[in-house]
């Protein structure tokens, strides 16, 4: 008898690792069973496919069941498996067209049965233009939504990437917007304060953002949303997106007596396989190692999925393929941002016991004369005792693909900063910077590692302006020009080129920190007041570039160039 394969999910996983097991094993069963209508679908690709920018609903779909069938793998769509007989190496459901239930026999079986999107318990949460977006028809109904009611107002509830993306998408069909967040800040997997660039940047786009606050309920008239109540306001909607993350679909699994991990998805070994013998998982319903931690992590993307996918598939036919682990690296569009994180941020590496540092630089993806050149804010972050890369993020319009995929690749190897600042990358004019921004940031890690000079968050300078601390004094070493378009409210102002002969009107008793556009400039000031015997001095880092706060004209900066 040839054996057989059933896998149970149809999206990405699931038909990955069908594909794989058929060209390892040109002679085995393939069955693959599917809830809903479609199957091998982009399911990233939806926010764009809501906003127009993908056209036609054909494109996000890799493969339809016809174009498996000539592989000799069946798919067998509107089939919900609802048991698993791990004894008998059975599985049984229910065919939903209407024709009863079924039992179908196993001898290697893949759960790639995905993740389903949170459902807050809220007064109001089945009202009518209450949306999800998780599968292809979410976005159908969101889209017939948005043609045949009159919605004007959307509030998401949630600013994680789907929200954001939704946020664009939105605003792009113009409609306005209003994002609602419970945690402190959006985009809660990065820092603060690249968070706050990307917060800044959606409310010059339209957005309008309220964090801090949950949504409390959603008021109806008609069967249809009409209100949204949180903590603090009515915010009146024609629409909301429940955006608030997802979780692994893992009832199914856990019937069965398939061992769920911490993380609350199934759990694995470096195979895919589950704790049930010939019974494997993989794509967002699965668990897996943090590379960086060595610890069981859940981070579900359409790109682990797949690499799961085509790992499970070659070791249900016998093979000895390993998935070592994730680095959580991910990118995610906002406008015209590229959003990009890969490892861990600052508060993830303190809590997992390492001593973070971090440099943040301006970087570019050509060399600066070269007309046409595009912006990205890099942050690389290492380990103050080993140097030890431990993770990255980048923000703007420029390449911030490209510099966090260097990263990973460096976390992959286990890099520390030292090596980082050498690695041997492409330079030419019109696609980098003789130093890529990567290894200026590598630079800077080791001139902090080696004392050379120390560092303040922004934030924690904005903490001690508004607390008008006594001992602290905040220097400002860009150009006039510069200064006249916007300045920090509370510093004092001395140009670079000025700052060798007036550094006697700094205050040598109290802690100065200096800062500039990008850090650079005010990181020359730091030695400049050292070798003057200034000692207490710190570089903000990111310099305005992660200033986030209030600022002011220059008018009050002529004022006190004047007296001078």
């Amino acid at each position: 008898m040839k054996k057989r394969l059933v896998v149970i999910g149809g999206v990405a996983a699931g038909p990955k690792s069908a594909a794989k097991a058929r060209r390892c094993d040109p002679e085995m069963e393939i069955v693959i069973y599917q809830e809903e209508d479609e199957i091998s679908y982009a399911g990233c690709g939806l926010p764009y496919f809501v906003s127009g920018v993908i056209k036609e609903r054909e494109e996000l779909i890799s493969r339809t069941p016809g174009k498996f069938a000539p592989d000799g793998i069946r798919v067998k769509k509107h089939h919900r498996i609802e048991a698993i007989d791990v004894k008998n190496r059975t599985v049984s459901g229910r065919n939903l067209d209407g024709d009863g239930v079924f039992i179908d026999r196993f001898d290697r079986l893949v759960l790639a049965t995905g993740a389903q999107s949170i459902r807050p318990k809220i007064e109001g949460i089945d009202l009518g233009n209450v949306y999800y977006l998780r599968s292809i028809f979410d976005a159908d109904r969101i889209l017939l939504s948005l043609r045949t009611d009159v919605i004007q107002t959307v509030v998401i509830a949630g600013g994680g990437y789907i929200g954001l993306e939704m946020a664009e998408s939105l605003t792009l069909m113009g409609k306005k917007v209003i994002l609602v967040e419970l945690a402190p800040q959006i985009l809660t997997l990065f820092d603060e304060d690249f968070a706050n660039m990307l917060h800044l940047h959606l409310e010059k786009k339209g957005v309008q953002i309220f964090t801090s606050e949950g949504i409390k309920a959603l008021k109806g008239r008609e069967g249809k949303v009409i209100r949204v109540q949180t903590a603090n306001r009515d915010i009146e909607a024609d629409a909301v997106l429940m955006s608030l993350g997802v979780r692994p679909q893992v009832e199914l699994a856990k019937r069965a007596g398939v061992r769920i991990g911490e993380t609350g998805a199934i759990w694995v070994n470096e195979k895919m396989e589950t704790s049930a013998e010939g019974i494997y998982a993989a794509g967002d319903c699965a668990e897996t190692i943090h590379l960086l931690t060595g610890k069981r992590t859940w981070i579900p993307l359409g790109s682990t999925a797949n690499k799961q996918g085509r790992v499970v598939g070659e070791n249900v036919c016998g093979g000895n393929a390993r998935f070592p682990g994730v680095l959580g690296t991910t990118i995610f569009k906002a406008f015209d941002f590229n959003v990009a994180k890969t490892g861990l941020n600052m508060k993830e590496a303190e809590r997992e016991g390492f001593r973070p540092i971090e440099a943040i630089v301006r970087g570019y993806d050509r060399a600066h004369y070269y007309p046409g050149k595009r912006e990205s804010t890099l942050k690389v972050i290492a380990d103050q005792e080993t140097g030890r890369i431990l993770g990255g993020q980048a923000i703007g319009d420029g390449p911030s693909d490209k510099f966090v995929d260097i990263l990973a690749m460096a976390l992959h190897a286990k890099m520390d900063c030292r090596m980082l600042a050498t690695v041997d990358l492409a330079y030419a004019p019109p696609f980098s910077p003789a130093l890529s921004p990567v290894i200026v940031a590598a630079n800077v890690l080791m001139n902090k590692r080696e004392g050379k000079i120390k560092s303040i968050r922004a934030s924690e300078v904005r903490g001690k302006l508004e607390t008008t601390e006594a001992g602290f004094q905040l220097l400002d070493v860009r150009e006039a020009s510069e200064v006249k378009e916007k300045r920090i409210p509370g510093s004092v102002w001395i140009p670079l080129g000025e700052l060798g002969k007036r550094a006697g009107e700094l205050d040598k008793t109290k802690e100065i920190a200096v800062h500039c556009e990008s850090g650079l400039r005010s990181y020359k000031a730091c030695l400049k007041l050292k070798h003057a015997g200034i000692e207490n001095v710190k570089n903000m880092d990111g310099g305005m570039l992660c200033w986030c706060y209030d600022l002011e004209s220059g008018e009050k900066m002529e004022k006190d160039q004047g007296e001078h």
